[in-house]
């Protein structure tokens, strides 16, 4: 009796090794994938990685999704070394007390990644940092190799040279990146608004900048030290001054803080707003003294807590990011409260980008998320705006001679009297100048009304008002720009970085647009640029 083919291949074959099953790839291309998780996106392997470092947090995500994969602070527990159990037996960092007051810059000092002031800053220490936090992200977050996708940066445009080229080579020289390409967060931010022009505020840890976009090309940035560093140290001094004991009109003797970090930043996250403008709020500001909050006592915050005036908790808002209770003329250029900060950013546009950004400004960074910030920005803004009009001269002589001409005009009003007309500068014209309004016809443009008949269906943009758009973040936009599968402008590839850095780029003020096909400018293949960055 014959034996099947089949069963005598089953009985004579040998058992093999034990072995890993085979798992699935991570394209998302399975039947599982698409049938038993709905919400589950798919991704091919050539995807790119997008990362967005800060001072504090760095996001991280692959192209095509609306939010960040991931969010990763950066603190002492994110640097403690093997064998380090303080986080265990001391419990949570920055929760508790201090044992002792310490300065406001080392109370921050071991929470931010870099600061603007680079000089006390150790780039050799950095650099490890950086290693370790996308060597993290990729293995506990990504789940993928670094390396086999296309690497990119968004960063701000004012990152300072010696930050970025440690940056950079710590990721070519670590990792095999072919190439990283560099998005600047403005216009990213911008972007996720759907936004071709803009005025980008962001207000960050170390600074808040303004930036003016037209066209998807920043114009004129400014920037000041008023941020979220300045505004949680002044809150920690107050946290301070009420777990001692003392008034809050007496000033400390000293700079010392003795909350912690972590708890101090969940203050001001749950707790801290912004007071409306005076004339708008006046009824509502006398009832606010009147009304406490029950926040975790400063010295025992695990067990205890205290009833604060709910007023005070607006105070370092009030005294840092609006500069209340400060002559303009005793801030320094890079002190300017936000407000002003705005107003000055716009009044360095050319009129025609300008009144296209003022009706488009975006809040990003943490300080846009504090209650009532973004409006009182906006009602400050329009009271300068209204006082000083678009005129950046200032001075005694200048509002005398503005309320010589207010006083004309309203008593030409009074008398029932047409006002003269006056110049600019307030001078009345000649008397054989023609001043009849009936000789002054308009005159008739007869191109304007044809493309106004023609074009009576298209909706006229925005022009010349305050107005505040909403915006995805950063992130969003640079997520949205890489799926479209065009090479950004700033594209470094990895030979060329190692062998000259930063020096080899090229140093075009006014860099020409790239091909849309390649990104590649046209008959130039071989030289890279930094654009805002250079």
């Amino acid at each position: 009796m014959s034996t099947p083919s089949n069963l005598r291949h089953t009985q004579t074959a040998r058992p093999t090794s034990p072995h890993t099953p085979q798992q699935p790839s991570r394209s998302g291309n399975t039947s599982f994938a698409s049938t038993t998780s709905p919400g589950s996106t798919f991704r091919n392997e050539d995807d790119a990685i997008i990362f967005e470092l800060g001072a504090r947090w760095l996001r991280a995500g692959f192209e095509g999704n609306g939010t960040p994969f991931c969010v990763v602070g950066f603190g002492p527990e994110e640097s403690r070394r093997v064998g380090d159990y303080r986080g265990w037996i001391q419990g949570a960092a920055g929760n508790g007390p201090l044992p002792k007051p310490v300065n406001a810059e080392d109370w921050v000092r071991d929470y931010e990644l870099w600061q603007p002031d680079l000089r006390k800053v150790d780039l050799g220490l950095l650099e490890d940092k950086i290693e370790r936090l996308f060597r993290e992200t990729y293995n506990q977050y990504l789940l993928t190799d670094a390396g086999s996708s296309r690497l990119v940066l968004t960063l701000p445009s004012l990152m300072p040279h010696p930050l970025l080229s440690s940056l950079l080579s710590t990721l070519f020289s670590r990792w095999r990146f072919p190439s990283i390409t560099l998005l600047p967060s403005a216009t990213m931010s911008a972007t996720a608004a759907g936004l071709r022009s803009a005025l980008v505020v962001d207000i960050g840890w170390a600074e808040t900048t303004a930036t003016g976009l037209y066209e998807y090309r920043e114009i004129t940035t400014k920037r000041s030290t008023r941020a979220m560093k300045s505004t949680q140290q002044e809150l920690g001094r107050l946290l301070s001054r009420l777990a001692s004991g003392e008034d809050h009109e007496t000033e400390a003797k000293d700079d010392g803080i003795s909350v912690g970090f972590a708890y101090c930043e969940e203050i001001i996250t749950r707790f801290a707003w912004c007071k409306p403008r005076a004339n708008d709020g006046e009824q509502r500001e006398l009832e606010l003294p009147a009304h406490t909050v029950l926040i975790p006592s400063p010295t025992n915050p695990a067990q205890d807590f205290v009833d604060v005036p709910f007023s005070r908790l607006a105070e370092p808002v009030e005294t840092v990011l609006l500069a209340t209770g400060t002559p303009e003329s005793e801030l320094d250029d890079e002190e300017k409260s936000i407000p002003q900060l705005v107003y000055n950013t716009l009044l360095a546009l050319p009129p025609d980008a300008r009144g296209t950004c003022m009706s488009r400004i975006v809040f990003v960074g943490g300080g846009a998320r504090i209650p009532g910030l973004r409006q009182r920005i906006l009602q400050e803004v329009s009271s300068l705006i209204e006082r000083y009009g678009w005129s950046s001269i200032r001075g005694k002589a200048v509002e005398r001679q503005r309320q010589r001409m207010e006083d004309l005009r309203i008593s030409s009003q009074t008398n029932g009297q047409k006002p003269k007309p006056t110049s600019e500068n307030g001078e009345t014209p000649a008397k054989d100048e023609k001043t009849d309004p009936s000789q002054e016809v308009p005159e008739i443009d007869f191109v304007e009304q044809k493309l106004h008949r023609q074009n009576k269906d298209i909706p006229v943009p925005i022009q010349g008002v305050l107005r505040e758009v909403e915006s995805l973040g950063a992130w969003a936009g640079a997520s949205l720009v890489t799926s479209l599968k065009l090479r950004g402008m700033v594209e470094i590839e990895r030979e060329k970085f190692l062998q000259h850095g930063l020096a080899g780029a090229t140093r075009d003020s006014e860099p020409s647009v790239p091909d849309r096909r390649s990104g590649l400018r046209a008959g130039d293949r071989s030289s890279w640029t930094l654009a805002g960055w250079a």
